[in-house]
Parts: C-alpha cells; structure tokens; sequence
C-alpha cells in the first residue's frame, strides 16, 4: 500500500495528513505548533487511525528547535506508526505541499531529484508570501534529500484565482522601472480551501460546480472572501500578497498604503524573520496588526464573549475589534452581492440565483454570533437565521461538513462548511501520479 504524506506549512504550525492511495482514507492526521517560535517548545501532536480506533500521541520538542528539524521528526514519527500499525512496505509516494503564492502557474508543479527548476522561482516567489512560502521551499528542499523516491506535488492557494476577469486582477498603477519576478496584480489565497468548498456545496446541493453561485467566508487567523459565479473565482479579497482584503489575527488587511510611513518612518527597512530578510512594513503588517493589535488577543472566541462581559473593564476594546471584523466582511459581501446580482439579468429577465453564503475556517465554523449578524444584515434580502442550526453548527463526516443554518425559504441561504486544505492537495497530488502512470 503506498501513501501520500499532505503538508501544509504555516510560519509556525506544520499540519500533515497520511493517505491512503487510491482511496485517501486518513492514517495519520496531526499538527506541529509553535514551531521556530523564539523561547518556545514546538509540540507535535497527531492521531494514528487504525481500524476505527484513533491512537492520540503527543510529544513536546527542545525549545528553539529548527523549523526544518521539526519536520524531520514529524516524519520519523510518521515511519514509526506506519510501521507499527500497517504494513511495513508502506512508502510515501508523493508529498503534498501547500503553497501559498504561485505566481502566473496555472497548474501544481511537480519536483523531484533531476527536475528541480521549480525550486528558483518558489524563491523569487517567497517575495510575495514570506511568512509562508519560504517554510514551504525548506520543507520540499528536505523532502527532496530525505524522500528522493517521492514525488513533490506544490499545490498553489492561487491556482483557483487564475479564473479573476483582467479588470478585477489589475492594479491602476503603471509598470515598474524594473521587472518584478511576477506581473504585480492580483492573485488571490486560500484558493484550495475555496475549491474544496465548492466541491463539497456541489455535492450538498446536488448541482454541478459550474453552475453554482457562492459567496464563501473563509475566516481564521487569515480571512478571506471569495465570489464565485458558475464554479470560478470571480472577485476574492486578498491581493498581490495576502495582506490585502479583510483584517486577520495578526494581519491589518486593507489600509491607506501610506499610513505605514506615518507609522514607521523606517517601513522600509530589511528586518530578519527567521533567516529570511522582510520589509519592516510586511512585518508589521503582517505580524502586530489584526485584532491582536486592537484589542491584544487574536482569539476570536474570546473576543466574542468578552464583548459582552459585563464585570469586564475591557468589553470596549473586545467590542471594536468585533465590530471592525464585521464590518470588513460586510464591505465585501456587499460588493460581492453586487456584482452578482446588478446588471446581469438574463435573457429570459431573470437574476442570477446565490445558492449559498457559506462560512468556513476556524472562526466562520465557530462563530455563531459574527454568522446570526450577517445574517441579520441580509434581512432585507428575506433572510432568516434559524437559531437552533446556527447554534449546532457542521460536524465532520456528517452530510459532507456542510450544516444549512439558516429557516427553510431563507431568502438567502446560509452554510458553514468544514474545509479541509489537506485532502484537497492530496485529490490534486493523487491526479498527478495518475497523469505520470506512477500509479493506476
């Protein structure tokens, strides 16, 4: 039985699921944190799933250990639970990695000992997404040395924008003197979550992909939105880099381009981040904005409930925070329903229909409260929060992840759907070895 290792790297979290081919059932499923984070210890944690029985392991690693040496022991603790619990001859035929920024690369890329090209340019690339891309080159640099056998699938969070008309992806601003590594436009993220939502609201709502019209919420410590008009990306909020678009836990999103300069008159300036040299601004931006910086705790649960905290001398603050994030994400979903609907009638007379605002990530999934207030907003569109569903919320491997929260005949139809970046690299990495006949 051969297997596919999927790893999605974060600037300090390292997620990875073991496949089974061709049916990807789930072996392993876990999670570094904290990794390469100063005066911290990365804490590995992964379930091994045997038989229906889930074997929950957890070990805490030497504080300050290397971003790449934590991976070394993520995969050693992979080759002994695959030794242990199935068969020996096990071998990890492909490696999935999430890419955040793949430039103009309109399909994944595939890396393996004598085909490395690709390595240069996910270098130029980390430009654009340094707290992502360059732990992910570190990680297929390693996979490379230590995995030679396998093939390095590089699945890019952009390729699901490459759909973006030329007039919403463009910049009114001329070329530079000097030619970038990628044109300067928009490219978008979360692109893998955003196609595997759609994959998942197709089979819910038993209509093909490229018929569905979707607004989809993916809302964690990075959020975005996308519009999706008959299964493409039409419009989507994050930009050149993700800084664009909504604010995060940590990032600003959207501002005056020049408000930085009166912030830090030293924006400029190269700052070391982890090996890696970073505008001052892109740090700042990226790292000490958000709703970290508004009310000093990027936790959305605890902004939500501190809020409203009576006994607490800091509601004010939580409350902020609360109302910018919604606010943000109604700015967009106005513009969104917009474009949508204005100006688009067909020819029979008629609107285009939005089969579904659909919430995902790790605060649209929890979230009740920020889900019952946008909802509220769309009432003049006749749409009705059923509280009961609201409250219950998706469960994994139940109607797909994908919970309807809203009455039936809602004007607007509301979902929450679980997202699952590592089974979506995973489909495109199976595919892969399919068109290269590695496998049948």
């Amino acid at each position: 039985m051969k297997t596919i290792l999927a790893v999605n790297c974060g600037s300090s979290s390292i997620k990875f699921k073991l496949y089974t081919i061709p049916e990807l059932n789930v072996l392993i499923s876990g999670q570094a944190s904290s990794v390469a984070t100063k005066g911290a210890k990365p804490s590995i944690k992964y379930v091994v799933h045997d038989h229906g029985e889930d074997e929950k392991n957890s070990e805490d690693e030497e504080e300050n250990m290397p971003y790449e040496a934590v991976f070394k022991r993520i995969v050693a603790l992979i080759d002994q639970s695959t030794s242990k619990h199935f068969q020996p001859e096990d071998a990890i035929a492909a490696v999935s990695h999430r890419v955040v920024h793949g430039g103009t690369e309109s399909e994944p890329m595939e890396i393996y000992p004598g085909h490395t090209e690709g390595l240069d340019l996910l270098d130029k690339l980390s430009d654009f997404a340094p707290l992502h891309n360059h732990r992910a080159v570190e990680v297929v640099k390693f996979c490379l040395e230590h995995l030679p056998n396998s093939r390095q699938i590089l699945c890019f969070d952009t390729l699901f924008h490459h759909t973006l008309p030329e007039h919403v992806y463009t910049y009114p601003l001329a070329p530079p003197a000097e030619a970038p590594a990628i044109p300067l436009r928009k490219y978008g993220a979360h692109g893998l979550s955003y196609a595997y939502i759609l994959g998942r609201m197709s089979e819910h709502l038993q209509k093909p992909q490229e018929e569905l019209n979707l607004i989809i919420a993916h809302l964690g410590s990075g959020a975005s939105m996308c519009l999706i008009k008959q299964g493409k990306s039409f419009d989507t909020t994050m930009g050149l880099t993700p800084l664009e678009g909504l604010p995060g836990g940590t990032r600003t999103g959207s501002l005056d381009p020049a408000l930085i300069f009166h912030h830090t008159p030293t924006a400029s300036e190269k700052v070391d981040f982890n090996g890696f040299p970073v505008a001052r601004a892109e740090m700042i931006m990226n790292k000490e904005g958000g709703l970290q910086a508004l009310c000093g705790t990027s936790n959305f649960g605890t902004i939500a409930s501190e809020m409203v905290n009576a006994s607490s001398g800091d509601s004010e603050k939580y409350r902020l925070a609360y109302q910018v994030f919604l606010d943000r994400i109604l700015n967009y979903l106005g513009a969104y329903l917009l474009k949508l609907f204005g100006g688009s009638a067909t020819s029979a007379g008629s609107v285009p229909e939005l089969h579904g605002l659909v919430f995902s990530g790790g605060i649209g999934e929890r979230s009740t409260q920020l889900r019952a207030d946008v909802g509220n907003y769309l009432s003049w569109l006749k749409c009705e929060v059923d509280e009961e569903r609201n409250q219950e919320g998706p469960k994994d491997g139940v109607d797909g992840g994908v919970k309807e929260v809203t009455k039936a005949g809602s004007g607007v139809r509301m979902f929450v759907c679980l997202t699952d970046e590592e089974s979506q690299t995973a489909n495109m990495a199976l595919n892969a070895l399919r068109k290269a006949k590695l496998i049948d």
